[in-house]
């Protein structure tokens, strides 16, 4: 189907997700269900637009989330170590929580439950200014939501979305376990090169 020959609504509707998913390159339907919707009635044409672009756009009905991949790295940038590092626990513990766990249940998890995981690794904790910046930063991945007003008390709680599975893939997580111990003495990002500029964005 070609876009132009859809009614103005409709090419409207599919304008907002293209621009949507080059702003940031994932979509959770819980979130923006009027666009994932959008996305599943034309799918095979955005994929067909995005695979000329040589891009992949995955919609996983499974987990109910959509995931744009862009393997030349283009609208991306490195993280830095801090980034890096917060990334990568959040994903632990979405990996430990999501055990046992129906599709339709969420993993939740604490502030305290990152600074635990934070301790385990000898990692030092970071400060107030740089946790709303971390935490505001998954929020505008569609990475996690916050259940409560104040983020920085230990009771906390967080909502971890399933898009986790495509920010770091599960094949790749034993991999970076068994770099953590040289990445630490490393002073800039390199474990998990990069993600999107948008999402990276304050």
């Amino acid at each position: 189907m070609m876009f132009q020959d859809l009614s103005d609504s409709e090419q409207s509707k599919v304008k907002e997700v293209i621009q949507r998913l080059m702003e940031v390159n994932l979509l959770i339907k819980d979130k923006d269900r009027e666009l994932y919707a959008t996305i599943r009635r034309y799918r095979t044409a955005l994929e067909g637009y995005y695979r000329f672009l040589g891009w992949e756009l995955v919609v996983d009905e499974r987990h109910e989330c959509v995931y744009l991949h862009i393997p030349d790295g283009r609208l991306r940038r490195r993280l830095d170590r801090e980034q890096t590092l917060w990334l990568l626990v959040l994903r632990l513990l979405y990996e430990e929580k999501r055990q046992g766990l129906s599709l339709a249940d969420y993993p939740m998890i604490t502030l305290y439950e990152i600074r635990s995981k934070y301790e385990t690794f000898r990692l030092e904790w970071v400060n107030r200014t740089a946790l709303d910046r971390l935490v505001r930063l998954c929020v505008q991945a569609q990475l996690i939501e916050p259940l409560d007003s104040d983020i920085r008390s230990d009771d906390a709680r967080f909502k971890l979305f399933h898009t986790w599975i495509y920010m770091i893939q599960t094949d790749e997580m034993q991999s970076l376990l068994d770099k953590l111990e040289l990445y630490l003495t490393n002073a800039e990002g390199g474990l998990l090169d990069e993600m999107d500029e948008a999402a990276a964005s304050d």
